[in-house]
């Protein structure tokens, strides 16, 4: 006979203090299956539609192995019909005033306050997460992102006025993502007159469930549509005719190689990669605190992995040894059960963190695990890894959950080497009770977002992104907006791939033998060296080609730059690039105001080099002014840069800043030779970038010219100037992987290969597919696009409070 389990008694229970189950019902989830006969398809044009002869994958719950339902995997037709539905809605949703787009938002917010606990409950069913993240946590947030861009919307005629909604919107997600992740894009894209196709990993049914919540609202049911397929299934969607920008989340390989896949495509191409996040703690940190702040940030259910600690020397044993106490009393369990921290993802999340650990063990690794783990279902405990060498392979490897990486560091310039030698630049918290420590920390963090004394805090009214090879799109505030509008005066993208063009050879088609120019050469054609380091320098090759003007006659020689000039182009750029982005907005607007008053004392010999080379008179002068004047214009925008400081309510204060790219790599139009140059030079600088450029090719004479005066105004460096044959160039540059981002307008061919060799850092690229820019007019020759693209948004938190 089986002994008779003894409760304990209530003495014992307040004694010992132990958690006790909380389970939360989950019959609304199953009752939400059952009204489709526990069998999912995919959400097109406001129905759910199930077709036939598809295949079917079970969903399971992760963490007893249950069937769920069965969910249809999608299908290239599925994809097209899906696009369809989109842009018949986005004909007229993008034609609504932003009032009436606003109203439906707050409709779809209510809608999914009335349906909460069936959307937390569905959601931690599914993916195993503890129960009480997602109720306290991500659905609070889904309507607050709702709310929040539905007042974006009512202003977007004043905010937003010299844009426009894209189209189609493509958005692929991992097999990891949580639905808050769709959320943050979703609601920015609609906000601003787009429609959304989401591509969703299969057993996936809360997305299923948002969509029918949008589109229970009647008015516009194709806004929002959902499939769900393999990831192969992404390309099918990014190459659908009508598709303007596919926003890819998930591993940074995969997103490599689908920019090499899209190249060419059409879509404009969003990455937002890995999990990475760095946590820093120094010696001045209150280690309660930051333990207790560690310990919610990787042990959370928020957090998707990726995440390793920074530990100052002089604190790493006492940090270490509250660590693994803390971590003993964390509990896992069933993801809904309200008392645990921890849920399961299934034994694929499981098996992955085992591998991990037996990996970092065997590089001499040093493994601590604890916590409260059932011993039955595909539970993981808490893990700490410390002890790996930095330059072994799980040093450098994506880190899984649930598990984070620990490493110690002496002093803050050898945390700051440590954190900003990786590839990754998500989003790291700084732990310091001294504050001057914690800002300068920050400041010079190589991530999208910074935490003090903090972790994980979001809001739809900061913006969130990374730089490096973490991500090129942004989410939250204006910056989430403006990943989803287009420039009034840039057309509609459309596909452009050259069949024939061959990636291995591009740019390499140089003649043996090129005319070489005179050492010294006669008075009226000046030989030209290559402007590299603030001196003109001859090319490598000691070569150099004529330029002639449109009747044919000679002007002059300019040096024929190859990939050895390239390189020494861009080690200047990056030696220079630090001190320039130091300075303050003043300093840099000064030295372009000094730049524009130099070239109007030029003036009359820039008109007269233009008129030469086929301009007419009235039209070379007009093309100087309008130069001398960009330069003004940028230098009063740099000047009135600056950080600024947004009110969160009980969340804190935030700083907004705007931090330069790095070396940026621009090829200019051949048109306009004087007037693009500095049209795409000012933005940059103003930004704090250091520039290498290849100028026009018909006449690249008059960039020469203007930095004559820019090596006695600027830092040697920071803008070099290499002329020669532009496709070579733009190989050399494009495949550089010391070049942050590249700007191109030149050929179909050109922009292809770019995009497909960006891939090898994922550095953000601009390309304009062989289409003209009225460079004269002010909405394109000095539109705020420029400077938006010449910059990258960093978020530093600053909460308040205990």
């Amino acid at each position: 006979m089986a002994a008779k389990r003894v409760e304990p008694r209530v003495s014992e229970i307040f004694t010992t203090m132990e958690y006790g189950p909380a389970p939360e019902s989950h019959a609304c989830a199953l009752a939400w299956l059952d009204t489709h006969d526990r069998q999912l398809g995919h959400y097109i044009h406001g129905q759910l539609l199930k077709p036939e002869q598809r295949n079917s994958v079970p969903c399971k719950n992760p963490i007893t192995g249950e069937i769920l339902a069965s969910c249809l995997e999608a299908t290239a037709d599925d994809v097209a019909s899906a696009v369809s539905a989109a842009k018949t809605a986005f004909v007229s949703w993008s034609r609504l005033p932003g009032t009436s787009r606003a109203q439906h938002l707050t409709r779809l917010a209510k809608n999914i306050q009335r349906h909460q606990r069936l959307l937390w409950t569905l959601e931690s069913l599914v993916t195993g997460r503890a129960v009480r993240e997602v109720r306290d946590q991500e659905v609070p947030l889904a309507q607050q992102l709702l709310q929040y861009y539905a007042v974006q919307a009512h202003t977007q005629s004043e905010t937003l006025a010299s844009w426009q909604p894209m189209g189609v919107i493509g958005l692929i997600l991992p097999p990891t993502f949580s639905f808050i992740e769709m959320m943050w894009r979703v609601a920015p894209a609609l906000a601003v007159g787009c429609t959304v196709v989401a591509l969703v990993p299969l057993a996936s049914p809360t997305p299923l469930l948002l969509a029918q919540l949008a589109g229970e609202l009647g008015s516009f049911p194709g806004i929002l549509n959902v499939i769900s397929g393999p990831a192969s299934l992404g390309l099918v969607l990014a190459s659908q005719p009508g598709v303007q920008k596919v926003t890819f989340c998930g591993a940074v390989e995969e997103g490599r190689a689908l920019r090499r896949t899209l190249a060419g495509q059409g879509a404009e191409l969003g990455l937002a990669l890995g999990s990475e996040s760095l946590l820093l703690l120094t010696d001045s940190a209150d280690l309660d605190s930051a333990v207790e702040g560690v310990v919610d940030a990787v042990w959370s259910d928020r957090n998707l992995g990726g995440l390793r600690l920074l530990i100052q020397e002089s604190v790493w044993d006492e940090t270490m040894r509250r660590l693994q106490a803390r971590m003993g009393r964390l509990r896992s369990g069933p993801g809904l059960d309200a008392a645990v921290d921890m849920g399961a993802r299934g034994p694929a999340a499981r098996d992955l963190a085992q591998c991990y650990v037996q990996e970092a063990k065997s590089q001499g690794g040093q493994v601590f695990q604890a916590g409260d783990v059932p011993s039955d279902g595909p539970f993981y405990p808490p893990t700490l890894v410390s002890g790996l060498p930095p330059a072994s392979p799980s040093a450098q490897a994506e880190v899984p959950w649930p598990l984070v990486v620990a490493s110690p560091f002496r002093t803050a310039k050898e945390a700051l080497a440590l954190a900003n030698g990786t590839p990754w630049g998500g989003s790291a918290s700084v732990w310091s009770e001294r504050l001057a420590q914690a800002l300068e920390l920050g400041c010079r963090l190589q991530v999208g977002t910074v935490w003090i004394n903090a972790h994980g805090l979001r809001d739809p009214a900061v913006p969130a992104g990374g730089c490096k090879e973490s991500r090129s799109s942004w989410h939250g505030d204006l910056d989430g907006l403006h990943d989803y509008v287009r420039s009034l005066a840039t057309p509609a993208r459309l596909p452009f791939l050259c069949e024939n063009l061959s990636y291995d050879t591009f740019g390499l088609s140089v003649p043996a033998a090129l005319p070489a120019g005179p050492e010294v050469g006669p008075g009226p054609a000046p030989p030209y060296g290559l402007f590299i380091g603030g001196r003109f320098q001859p090319p490598g090759a000691r070569s150099s080609r004529p330029i002639l003007d449109p009747s044919g006659r000679l002007q002059g020689y300019v040096a024929e730059g190859g990939a050895k000039d390239a390189r020494n182009a861009v080690e200047a750029a990056q030696q220079a690039a630090p001190g320039w982005a130091a300075q303050s907005p003043a300093a840099r607007a000064a030295v372009l105001w000094g730049l524009a008053a130099a070239l109007e004392r030029r003036q009359p010999a820039l008109s007269a080099r233009l008129e030469r080379h086929g301009a007419p008179g009235q039209s070379a002068k007009v093309e100087v002014e309008l130069s001398i004047a960009r330069l003004r214009t940028w230098g009063a925008r740099a000047q009135d840069q600056g950080q600024v400081l947004q009110t969160l309510g009980l969340k804190g204060l935030v700083m907004r800043l705007r931090e330069p790219l790095g070396v940026l790599a621009i090829v200019c139009p051949d048109k306009w030779p004087l007037l693009a140059f500095v049209s795409l030079l000012a933005p940059a600088l103003a930004h704090g970038n250091a520039v290498v450029l290849v100028p026009s090719g018909a006449c690249p004479l008059l960039a020469l010219e203007v930095c004559q005066d820019m090596a006695t105004l600027f830092p040697a460096g920071l803008v070099s100037v290499v002329t020669g044959d532009r496709d070579h160039l733009t190989r050399c540059l494009a495949l550089h992987q010391d070049v942050q981002a590249l700007w191109y307008f030149g050929s179909d061919q050109g922009s292809q290969f770019v995009e497909w060799a960006s891939a090898g850092n994922l550095k953000p690229v601009w390309v304009n597919w062989d289409c003209s820019r009225a460079w004269d007019l002010e909405t394109e020759g000095a539109s705020l696009e420029l400077g938006l693209r010449a910059a990258r948004t960093k978020a530093l938190w600053l909460p308040m409070g205990d």
